[in-house]
């Protein structure tokens, strides 16, 4: 409406029938799902003695060589790196939700200066100055915007999440890595052993060939298993190499400087055990990529909102208040102009667009809700693992140990026998063969260990609970609105 004296009356009772509606939102209430999940673990739960907390766990494992890859590989992670983009195109996003439904205020200003010449009035010089502030609100009539922010809220919990799940999946990585190439280092030192010793005993077969008393055909046997054991030797220093190799591209160190980190400790980092008493379904808030789920679902929700809105119609008020000053030969005339009223948008028809992107809407909401519930299965299943695998390979480390402490015990017998002509050397190298394959087993089971806490770890969540304060400086909390 536009009048420059007065004000009509009736334009206050349109505003007293469509102001009421604001606040009617068709916005169904979300309730968050609750999948369902076993009373308790099945799986033996290794609790020997105390347990620690998860709180800075990896500080436990007493490796400072382990401590300072973790550091680095946070510092140069292009996943976190792009997780923190998310976060921060999702507070933009939040931002703007915010701003809608806020009355939005402008202005505009210009001024012209011109000459002419007419009959009437002859040469003259004409100047116009003038300004505007216009000023515009948009009621909620029925909870679009609030839906918007709702979902826009959700949308940032999720990235959150989503950091926090790709820092701890980085961590494990890294960690297996890690834990992996100290346990081939391990190997190799057991297969230099043996192939040294090899290689004594084809020495002592050959002299003893040469002078006659031992057959061609053992001082054969003697070299080719000598051979083969340089092959195994060059196959397992190969496969350390290629560790190193994946920590370089999870560090960012130049490989160098990774080799002169690795090379300030040796052998297997012991992780401490820590609490697995919580149930399982604890896990639904303790996983971040279980709550980054939940988030997900949220937001979908509240995008139905958004989307049963537009079938209803769309209230804004504006209005403006202008001013114009007109300067002609130095008569100046000023004039003041305003106005304002409502908008309202109906719905009338759009061949069903509005209505498909409301069911699209629900689709994706039942497609992440499955999505949900496969995820929580998932998550279960990996601690169920995760624990029968860690007390396997927990009871596997004890019998291996035994075993190969027997074998070795056996093949020093059988050595000192083959020495002294009551033994031939194919009876040595099969007590050699099972010496070494109980060696290189108890490596084996003593790396599994240490990897199936790491996976448990992994697969509760890690310690973001406890160290979400100070996971990172960059990720601010929520700020309550």
């Amino acid at each position: 409406m536009h009048k420059r004296n007065g004000i009509q009356r009736p334009h206050w009772v349109w505003l007293c029938l469509l102001v009421p509606l604001a606040g009617c939102s068709v916005l169904e209430e979300y309730i968050r799902p609750q999948p369902a999940t076993p009373a308790q673990w099945q799986a033996p739960l290794p609790h020997a003695g105390q347990v620690a907390s998860l709180t800075d766990w990896w500080a436990q494992f007493k490796d400072p060589v382990l401590d300072q890859l973790l550091t680095q590989a946070q510092k140069e992670s292009p996943s976190l790196e792009l997780a923190l983009s998310n976060i921060r195109s999702a507070r933009a996003n939040l931002g703007s939700a915010y701003a809608q439904g806020v009355p939005t205020l402008s202005s505009t200003g210009s001024f012209t200066e011109s000459k002419g010449a007419n009959a009437a009035l002859g040469a003259s010089t004409v100047k116009i100055a003038s300004g505007t502030l216009d000023a515009s609100w948009e009621l909620d009539l029925f909870g679009k915007i609030r839906s918007g922010k709702q979902a826009a809220k959700a949308q940032l919990e999720s990235r959150e999440m989503a950091w926090h799940d790709a820092r701890i999946t980085l961590a494990a990585e890294v960690a297996n890595n890690y834990v992996n190439y100290r346990a081939c280092q391990e190997t190799v030192g057991a297969l230099q052993a043996a192939m040294d010793s090899r290689r004594e005993t084809a020495r002592l077969t050959g002299i003893s060939s040469r002078a006659g008393f031992t057959a061609m055909a053992d001082l054969s046997l003697a070299e080719a298993a000598t051979r083969a054991s340089e092959s195994t030797l060059d196959g397992q220093k190969a496969e350390c190499d290629g560790l190193v190799k994946a920590l370089v591209a999870l560090t960012n160190l130049a490989e160098p400087d990774l080799r002169s980190v690795l090379a300030q400790s040796k052998g297997l980092p012991q992780p401490a055990m820590f609490d697995v008493q919580r149930l399982p379904a604890e896990l639904l808030t303790r996983r971040p990529d279980l709550v980054r789920d939940e988030r997900n679902l949220a937001e979908a929700s509240a995008n139905i909102g958004v989307s049963k809105a537009a079938l209803y119609p769309s209230l804004s008020l504006t209005g403006s208040i202008g001013y114009r000053q007109t300067t002609i030969n130095g008569l100046v005339i000023r004039g003041q102009t305003w106005s304002y009223g409502p908008s309202l948008k109906l719905p009338l028809f759009d061949g069903g667009a509005n209505r498909a992107a409301v069911e699209a809407d629900r689709a994706t909401f039942d497609n992440l809700l499955a999505t949900y519930k496969q995820n929580v299965r998932n998550a279960v299943k990996e601690v169920e693992q995760a624990l029968v695998n860690l007390d396997s390979a927990t009871r596997r480390q004890q019998s291996e140990g035994e075993s190969a402490a027997l074998y070795g015990q056996y093949f020093k017998a059988a050595e000192m026998n083959w020495k002294s002509g009551g033994l031939d050397l194919l009876s040595l190298e099969d007590a050699r063969r099972q010496k070494i394959n109980a060696e290189v087993n108890v490596i084996t089971q003593q790396k599994n260990r240490v990897l199936q806490w790491i996976a448990l770890y992994k697969a509760f969540g890690g310690d973001w609970l406890e160290t979400r304060q100070t996971a990172n400086p960059i990720v601010k909390p929520m700020e309550k609105r």
